[in-house]
Order: C-alpha cells, then structure tokens, then sequence
C-alpha cells in the first residue's frame, strides 16, 4: 500500500504532539464519538481527542466501534494502543485500510476502528491526540 502524501507529511514532521502516555492514569470522566474523532475527558478539565490527521485529498476517513464507549467512564486511562487491521477493498475496487485502536483502562478496554477507503494512492494513517481545556 502507497503512504498517500498527507499521511507522509504527517509522519516527516514527527506526528503527534501529544504521546498517549501523558494522559495515563487520569480518572476518565466522559467520552463522545463522532464519526471521524473520540473525545476522551479527565477529571482534571483535560480533553483529548483522538483522530486520523492523515487526509490529503481523495480519502474517506472515519471511525466505528461496536464496543460501548461509555464503558471508559469512571475508570482509569491505561494505554492507547494502535494495532494493524486488515486491508481490503472499498466501493469500486478501492482500497479499504484499518487500524485498531485500544483504549484500555483498569478494568478493560474497548476497541475503535480507523477507516481509511481511498484509490490505491493515498494510503497511510495519522494518528493524532490533540489537546484542549474542557469548555
């Protein structure tokens, strides 16, 4: 599979700002999931978000998860953990990549899919954790 250039850019210029262990151990107080992002808040006002940073063009990028993500509240965040999924084909023989995402906690851990459905040209993911301050 072909790194499309938004996901090579994304890794040239180191990836994400945030590591996923400055977050460990925080108390996780609430979580949303939208299509294309999982919002994960702290008892401390903290949020993050975690998304694919990848897109360049010609992508449909987004996320599922068949696990309950409310699951995470109330517990302790332990790792977020990226893992290979499997390639296959999109709508029109396209290519159609995946990666599991982890979010694991002192009790368990649940299971998000990034999607990545593209022409063969622009393949590669993002992974990225931004930061803000809880409104």
């Amino acid at each position: 599979m072909n790194m499309g250039i938004g996901a090579m850019l994304f890794h040239l210029s180191g990836g994400t700002a945030n590591m996923p262990d400055k977050y460990y151990g925080k108390k996780i107080v609430q979580v949303d999931m939208t299509e294309n992002k999982i919002t994960i808040g702290f008892e401390d006002g903290i949020q993050i978000q975690l998304w694919d940073n990848g897109q360049s063009c010609c992508e449909y990028r987004h996320m599922t998860t068949d696990d309950d993500v409310q699951s995470l509240v109330g517990h302790e965040l332990r790792r977020i953990e990226a893992k290979p999924g499997p390639d296959g084909e999109g709508g029109c023989d396209d290519c159609h990549e995946q990666v599991f995402v982890e979010i694991g906690t002192d009790v368990g851990f649940i299971t998000v899919v990034n999607h990545n459905e593209h022409n063969g040209y622009y393949g590669g993911f993002g992974l990225t954790i931004t930061e803000s301050e809880k409104d």
